[in-house]
C-alpha cells in the first residue's frame, strides 16, 4: 500500500507540475499578449499625440500669422497716415510760400512770362483764366489772347484754353503744387517697408 501511496503521490505531482508548467505558459502567453496590445495602445497613442502635435502647432503658427499678417497691415496703415500727415504738412507750408510769392514783385513777371508760353503753346485765340486779384498784373498780353477771372484760382497762375483748337493747358500754382506730390512722396524717404 506504500507503493500505492507514493505512486498517488507521484502521480499527483505530476499533474500539478503539468498544471503550474500549463500556468505557466498561459501565464507567459498572456503576458506576450498584455505586451503586444501595450505595446500598439502606445504607438497609436503615441502616432495620435504627434497628430495632435502636429495639428495644434500648425494652428498656433496659423494664428500667429494671422495676428502678424493684422499687426503689418495696422503698422502700414498707421505709418501711411503718418506719412500723409507729413506730406500735408508739408504741402501746407508750400502752397504758404506759393501764397507769400503770389505778393511778391517777381510774382507779376512771372505771371506774363507763363502767359506768353501758355499762348505760343495753344495759339491765337488762346483765353487766359486768372484770379481777380493778378487781372491787373497782366498786361501786355501776346497778341490773340483774352484774360477772363476764374473764380476757382485762389492760389494763382493761370489757366489757358483755346477752343478752336481743343487745346487746354493748367498753369496754376495749385496745379504746380499738385504734380509734384508724387514726386515727393516717391523721393522724400518717406517709403512705407514691413
Amino acid at each position: 500500500m506504500l507503493e500505492l501511496n507514493v505512486r498517488a503521490e507521484q502521480f499527483l505531482a505530476s499533474i500539478r507540475a503539468e498544471g503550474e508548467r500549463q500556468c505557466a505558459e498561459i501565464r507567459e502567453k498572456t503576458d506576450a499578449e498584455v505586451e503586444a496590445a501595450l505595446s500598439e495602445a502606445q504607438k497609436t497613442e503615441a502616432a495620435r499625440a504627434e497628430s495632435t502635435v502636429a495639428f495644434e502647432t500648425a494652428r498656433a503658427k496659423t494664428q500667429a500669422n494671422r495676428a502678424l499678417s493684422a499687426a503689418r497691415t495696422e503698422a502700414r496703415g498707421a505709418l501711411a497716415k503718418r506719412r500723409a500727415e507729413l506730406a500735408d504738412a508739408v504741402f501746407a507750408k508750400a502752397q504758404q510760400k506759393l501764397a507769400d510769392f503770389t505778393r511778391t514783385d517777381d510774382y507779376g513777371p512771372w505771371l506774363r512770362a507763363s502767359a506768353a508760353a501758355l499762348a505760343k503753346r495753344l495759339g491765337a485765340g488762346t483765353v487766359l483764366y486768372a484770379r481777380s486779384a493778378d487781372l491787373p498784373l497782366l498786361t501786355d498780353l501776346p497778341a490773340g489772347c483774352t484774360v477772363q477771372a476764374d473764380a476757382a484760382n485762389t492760389l494763382g497762375g493761370l489757366r489757358a484754353e483755346n477752343p478752336s483748337a481743343a487745346l487746354a493747358a493748367d498753369d496754376t500754382l495749385a496745379a504746380r503744387l499738385a504734380a509734384q506730390r508724387p514726386w515727393f512722396l516717391e523721393n522724400a524717404g518717406l517709403e512705407i517697408a514691413l
